[in-house]
């Protein structure tokens, strides 16, 4: 069984729908980071990225995968993966250990965003693989990064002030991305991504999927049912209801409790890429003001 590949934009839901598809049956690897992404196709990507001096809050190089680049990612992944450290996905289960071959009956996958620009690599290591594109609001989106991006800072300045200059040492990454304290550049990265999406779905074709976050917290133990048919797992409906039973919906469109980000919203959501999500008709929730 060909794997299904969770891509779409960072702070979009991917890790909480990658969690309840391990919960329905997707094994998504034995070594997993605080995201819930496999350490390591996190790493294989990430190695790609720096192939090309791009980095996932600067993905402009990586549109730029020309065919020596391309055979050289097939190449080395390839190996990579016929290797010995493709048991940090498989892990100690023997039953897990032909999981990459043709053969391979156990539905498996992983998530990172970054596949949003490297899935065309991964399909051709693994022809019949399914693409699954997460997608959420660009405000929620946005809005999440910059207030990422004000804690990591905030916590680190904390840190600084508790040591001297002299012993300052360069180690410590102080912000980990200047761009995303910028909101319009949170929503110029959000259309990189989905934009890498759409034509993603266009090489997948009937293999690929499009979920919205926001249906997914209307009705979870729906969407998430439709999604696992699509994953080739048959999970009972209890073992449905467990996987979603910790979604919280007030997650859904956020920001339309912010009258900032609403007023933002009234003039992006023109854009041909929120038309094309469906995110321009929000009236039941951008309808009212904020507080």
């Amino acid at each position: 069984m060909a794997p299904l590949i969770i891509c779409g934009m960072h702070r979009s839901g991917t890790s909480l729908i990658c969690r309840a598809l391990e919960s329905a049956g997707l094994f998504v690897g034995h070594e997993k980071e605080h995201n819930h992404e496999a350490v390591f196709f996190q790493t294989l990507n990430q190695w790609m990225f720096e192939q090309l001096g791009a980095g996932w809050d600067n993905t402009c190089n990586m549109r730029f995968i020309n065919d020596e680049l391309a055979w050289y990612f097939h190449t080395v992944a390839g190996n990579v993966i016929s290797g010995p450290s493709a048991a940090a996905f498989t892990g100690p289960d023997s039953r897990l250990r032909s999981l990459f071959a043709p053969d391979n009956t156990i539905p498996w996958g992983w998530k990172d965003p970054r596949n949003t620009f490297t899935a065309a690599v991964w399909a051709r290591l693994f022809p019949g693989a399914k693409l699954l594109h997460v997608c959420r609001n660009p405000l929620d989106v946005a809005d999440s990064l910059r207030r990422r991006e004000h804690e990591i800072l905030a916590r680190h300045k904390a840190m600084l002030a508790q040591l001297q200059p002299e012993q300052l040492d360069g180690s410590m990454r102080l912000q980990q991305s200047p761009r995303l304290f910028h909101l319009e550049e949170g929503l110029a990265l959000w259309e990189e991504y989905t934009r890498q999406a759409f034509a993603l779905e266009g090489q997948f074709g009937t293999r690929a999927m499009r979920i919205r976050y926001e249906d997914f917290l209307a009705d979870p133990a729906n969407e998430l049912a439709r999604i696992a048919e699509f994953a080739g797992l048959a999970p009972a409906a209890g073992q449905l209801e467990s996987a979603v039973s910790q979604v919280n919906p007030e997650r859904r469109c956020a920001f339309t409790h912010s009258a900032g980000l609403l007023s933002v919203y009234r003039d992006y959501r023109h854009r041909d890429v929120m038309q094309m999500l469906g995110y321009d008709d929000l009236h039941d929730f951008a309808s009212h003001s904020a507080a």
